[in-house]
């Protein structure tokens, strides 16, 4: 404890106002009181009266030099993406090296767009503006998902039963449906979203209870091939509001007649399934077997049946009654376990011919370049691009494929069929009751989707696969003599 302090009266009048005392405090320039005797003890100080602890202020040192006056640093603001250096470095937007890059998933890619790296509204990061990217895949007929195929898995299904023989070909906006109604031969047409036009138009069949009926087309030109014991072709025009108008229909010569049942037993008709003939559209011709030893072919022109009348020209090459098929000049045929293709020419040589591959069950379709081939092999669907001026592999092409279409029958005679969509870049190829939409990727042939096409009672012994706009056909033909069935389905974004 501190002894208590005295104070003379004197000081008491005599004591620093309050200013004087703020004043001494500041600068620390303190004195004693001479009057009364006030002594403070250490540490304190006496301030008007009263005994405090002041912080003395060391006095300048006249020797030493002064102290620069410190610079104050700005404050330092954060960069933002503005185009504006904001942190004084001298540097813009340099947190977002990203700037003006491309940028988008798929661009380039189908429906996907490329963008650029732009700085967002509020300055914190960067967008990716003008990029449209993937999304989920639609049936339209576009590459929504940008993965390089088109409507791969959405296509939908749709179609309906004939009591009899049909066949379909593409033509300009939809297809053209030739079946047996009775004793006539219809024609009907279809648009691409698989709906009847209502346009029919139809003739009394020439053959007693056809045994086939085949067609083929050429732009809005439909030529239909049916008979049993004699051959006939069908002239048909489509216009295009899809109206189908039935021309002719012209007998072929009789060298093509096929021999009738003897004493109770069935004639060996070249035209028993599989082994049936062709008519095809470009070049327009009739080929096949003309008896179970000869194959032949016979031309005609090109806008009138004049010429089916005329003697055939035998394809002497060509081994007797084995499964084949045309796509143009072209012929592919199934010869001791072997696939072999060439070019036919109208007075029966094959050129070019050559082995493409082991199997059976044959189809062709012509596209750009060259023919395509389908067929059977080891329990599955393989085919091959061939080049039209060699017949040769195609080099970008995977040759053979094998693709996918589900599980087969063991049946040496399944039939196939195959359809190119340039627009879609897709093959159509089928198997029986097994289809599968087929597109193209960097590693080979991608299965898009797959369809198992089982309307029918019977199975399948022909099939034919046809395109048109976007949109596929498909015929299926089972059965037997009175129990012939017809199963028209067609695929697309419905």
């Amino acid at each position: 404890m501190f002894p208590a302090l005295q104070t003379d009266p004197s000081c008491v009048q005599r004591a620093f106002p309050p200013r004087s005392m703020r004043a001494l405090a500041w600068t620390g320039l303190l004195a004693l009181s001479s009057c009364g005797g006030i002594s403070c003890p250490e540490p304190l100080s006496d301030v008007d009266g009263t005994c405090l602890k002041l912080d003395p202020v060391a006095e300048p040192d006249p020797v030493a030099e002064p102290d620069p006056v410190a610079e104050l640093d700005p404050v330092a603001e954060v960069e933002t993406c503005d185009g504006v250096d904001n942190d004084g470095d001298r540097e813009v937007d340099e947190d977002w090296p990203e700037l003006g890059a491309p940028c988008g998933e798929g661009a380039g890619i189908g429906e996907c767009v490329g963008g650029t790296w732009h700085c967002a509204r509020d300055g914190k990061g960067v967008i990716c503006d003008g990029a449209v990217g993937p999304v989920p895949e639609l049936c339209d007929g576009k590459d929504n998902d940008c993965d390089g195929l088109v409507d791969e898995g959405v296509l939908s299904t749709k179609g309906e039963l004939f009591a009899d023989l049909a066949t379909v070909a593409a033509v300009n906006g939809g297809f053209a449906v030739t079946h047996l109604v009775g004793n006539r031969i219809q024609v009907e047409t279809y648009d691409t979203n698989g709906e009847s036009t209502g346009s029919v138009d139809q003739v009394d069949s020439p053959s007693d209870d056809p045994a086939f009926l085949v067609s083929d087309s050429n732009s809005g030109r439909v030529l239909a091939a049916f008979g049993r014991y004699s051959f006939y072709v069908l002239d048909v025009r489509v216009n295009s509001a899809l109206v189908p108008n039935i021309l002719m229909a012209q007998t072929l010569h009789e060298d093509w007649n096929q021999p009738r049942p003897i004493g109770g037993y069935p004639a060996w008709a070249a035209v028993a399934p599989p082994i049936h003939p062709r008519v095809t559209a470009s070049p327009p011709r009739f080929v096949g077997y003309r008896d179970l030893l000869s194959f032949a072919v016979r031309p005609f022109a090109e806008d009138h049946l004049q010429g089916l009348a005329q003697p055939s020209s035998l394809a002497s090459e060509i081994p007797p009654v084995v499964p084949f098929d045309t796509a143009g000049s072209f012929l592919v045929w199934a010869q001791g376990g072997n696939i072999r293709a060439g070019s036919l020419a109208n007075d029966g040589r094959v050129a070019l011919d050559i082995d493409v591959d082991r199997g059976g069950s044959p189809s062709a379709v012509m596209r750009d370049g060259g023919p395509t081939l389908a067929y059977v092999r080891d329990g599955e669907v393989r085919f091959s691009e061939l080049d039209g001026l060699t017949l040769q592999c195609r080099k970008e092409s995977d040759c053979p494929a094998a693709i996918d279409v589900g599980e087969l029958p063991d049946d040496p005679n399944i039939p196939t069929g195959l359809a190119y969509d340039d627009a879609r870049g897709a093959w159509w190829v089928m198997a029986g009751t097994q289809l599968a939409v087929v597109g193209r990727s960097e590693e080979g042939p991608v299965v898009q989707q797959r369809e198992t096409l089982d309307s029918l009672e019977y199975t399948p012994r022909r099939l034919d696969v046809v395109v048109s706009g976007g949109a596929a056909a498909v015929v299926q033909v089972g059965g037997q003599a009175d129990t012939v069935q017809s199963a028209l389905t067609f695929l697309g974004c419905f």
